[in-house]
């Protein structure tokens, strides 16, 4: 979980991914290049510049198993990938990119064909060049505020893919259909977090999947400094994800821990209580 005053839990935008550069080259186990590189989800914590320009059209894949970030955009002549360990920006075959039905994205073995110089840190920006053009991978700002799935699903594409992946248990789903309490659930979550971005599927598969029963389901957003929040100090948030569950306009417990493995069953454990 990340908590806004626990210095421990503050990192750089980029930092499970480009930075620092010294804890990824001792952890990073990254694929050879004759091998397969496997599971590039669609994620849209970045943007990427041009000279300055921000790029349409641009998407940002990463692989957790490849310890890599591919990039696909129309003015580039072929996909882009980053490996943090080795500090190589590569171009990549498009013959060599397998999609999968899930929108997840492999790389064939031998996949990259040419090398650019190797990339550079500026501050929370990852600076490289492809074909003498300097380009900018920089953090998207968080979403913050309420919001519904679909533009959570918008600015965070992983989000739609891992909420696919995750199956509510159906006995408990319909229990929860048949309920008459009037429930709110209200989760407080940040598009930075990646705790938040591994739990926080389920629970929006939950919410799709109770739609029109009495549960209301309510995502709020947080910024990485949250702690002047209104929202969040009204509910004294102090990390995400956190759900506040409320029957019948009462608090009767929140999510957090352990209870996002399964926040059907637990939700059904609060409106039972």
């Amino acid at each position: 979980m990340h908590s806004s005053i626990d210095n421990s839990f503050r990192r750089a935008p980029l930092a499970a991914w480009i930075l620092p550069l010294a804890l990824l080259a001792a952890t990073a186990l990254l694929a050879q290049s004759g091998e397969r590189m496997n599971g590039f989800l669609r994620t849209g914590d970045y943007l990427i510049e041009q000279e300055g320009s921000p790029l349409e059209g641009v998407k940002v894949y990463r692989s957790q198993a490849a310890q890599a970030v591919l990039i696909v955009a129309p003015e580039l002549e072929a996909p882009v990938l980053i490996r943090p360990r080795l500090r190589t920006v590569e171009r990549v075959s498009l013959l060599k990119l397998s999609e999968n039905q899930d929108g997840s994205i492999d790389l064939l073995p031998n996949p990259t064909y040419g090398a650019e110089p190797p990339f550079q840190v500026d501050g929370s920006d990852v600076v490289f060049q492809v074909g003498g053009v300097e380009m900018r991978l920089k953090p998207k700002p968080a979403l913050v505020g309420f919001h519904q799935p679909e533009s959570i699903y918008e600015h965070s594409p992983e989000y739609q893919q891992r909420a696919g992946y995750y199956q509510p248990e159906d006995a408990v789903v319909d229990e929860l259909m048949a309920q008459s309490k009037s429930v709110r659930v209200q989760i407080f979550f940040g598009t930075w977090c990646p705790a938040c971005g591994q739990t926080v599927p389920g629970i929006l598969k939950l919410a799709e999947q109770t739609r029109g029963s009495k549960i209301e389901f309510a995502f709020y957003g947080l910024a990485r400094e949250f702690s002047g929040d209104a929202e969040a100090k009204r509910y004294g948030i102090k990390s995400v994800p956190t759900g506040v569950v409320f029957v019948d306009g009462k608090e009767v417990g929140r999510l957090a821990g352990n209870d996002w493995r399964r926040p059907e069953k637990a939700l059904q454990d609060l409106i039972g209580s």
